[in-house]
């Protein structure tokens, strides 16, 4: 059978149109869905095909955000979608105060099915105000369930778990993978919204990605391919965090690497080596990968200098292995533009 390859976004697109296909309760809402290329590209042709259930709304977050954990609360599934995280911050009392407790402030058996897709993370010349992540914002609310799709096969399996969960879901997407390629079956699909997957198996090294960084750690693998044994681990969830795989992999390793694209207070990858070190009798000391403690800057002289690379990645398995580092200078392509990348 040949291979069906989607970017990222056109996986979205697809889940989103068999999801709206198999259930009249799903609607989709948010800036600019209705326009031929919405939302990146994810909702464009389903406001004709699907007339009355996607609906193009004002400039006011808080408003439309509001109004669709009230459509959950009455048995619909809305898809809200917000193009940045910093414009969903003004949405955050819907999401984090509302949606978020509701279940629980009334006993339970008051579900809010409601599903919060927000564009997240770093794009070529977006800056401080736009470049922004905040998954220690969604990851520690509790009565959210979080999930970060790390490509197109995870993005359409995640998204439509999320909207068939009774649960408030915020499905984090990280622009920088939007055209990123892979195949994706054609059938509707489901995968676990609380789950960690093992990428490639490996027993030198434990190294713990997620979204985008979760990319760059793939091609670092494949850049010092068996000169260190790598196992490498998707999180896919970080409300709840699934502490057992990544304890059961450091376990077998002895040593563990998190890479974040992300300044590393208060972030995930602090969190998983915070219960690692609690849980277990490390040989050497985790080694964190993260951004600095400073907002992303604009310029390419400085941003080539502030996420982790593949090299960073690569450099620091080595260092685990006590094997030498590799020297590999990255093109301006490779540092500061989206992948377009086909994964396997």
């Amino acid at each position: 059978m040949a291979e069906r390859i989607l970017k990222f976004t056109e996986a979205i697109k697809d889940a989103t149109d068999q999801l709206l296909q198999a259930d009249a309760d799903v609607c989709v809402i948010g800036l600019g869905v209705t326009y031929k290329n919405g939302a990146d590209g994810t909702t464009g042709g389903l406001a004709e095909k699907y007339p009355g259930r996607v609906f193009d709304v004002p400039v006011s977050e808080h408003a439309f955000t509001g109004m669709a954990v009230g459509a959950a609360l009455s048995g619909l599934k809305p898809i809200v979608h917000h193009g940045r995280v910093e414009f969903a911050l003004l949405a955050t009392d819907a999401i984090v105060t509302q949606a978020a407790k509701w279940n629980y402030m009334f006993g339970g058996g008051n579900p809010v099915p409601i599903v919060l897709r927000i564009a997240v993370g770093r794009q070529w010349g977006n800056g401080p105000q736009h470049t922004q992540a905040l998954y220690g914002l969604f990851g520690g609310t509790p009565g959210l369930k979080v999930v970060i799709p790390s490509t197109p096969y995870m993005a359409k399996g995640l998204l439509v778990s999320a909207v068939k969960d009774p649960n408030p879901v915020v499905f984090l997407e990280p622009r920088w993978l939007y055209q990123t390629k892979q195949h994706v079956p054609s059938e509707m699909y489901t995968l676990p919204l609380d789950a960690a997957r093992i990428v490639r198996p490996g027993t030198d090294v434990t190294v713990v990605a997620y979204g985008d960084g979760l990319v760059a750690a793939i091609e670092a693998r494949d850049l010092i391919k068996d000169r260190v044994a790598i196992e490498l681990i998707d999180v896919v969830s970080i409300n709840p965090i699934d502490h057992a795989t990544i304890v059961q992999s450091v376990a077998k390793t002895g040593k563990l690497i998190c890479v974040d694209t992300t300044p590393g207070a208060f972030s995930v990858g602090s969190e998983i080596i915070a219960l690692v070190s609690k849980t277990l009798p490390l040989s050497e000391k985790p080694i964190a990968l993260t951004c600095p403690p400073v907002p992303c800057p604009t310029s390419t002289v400085l941003t080539e200098l502030y996420y982790p690379t593949k090299i960073d990645i690569a450099n620091a398995a080595l260092k685990c292995a006590k094997k030498t580092p590799i020297r590999h200078p990255l093109s301006f392509e490779e540092l500061h533009l989206a992948p377009q990348i086909t994964l396997t």
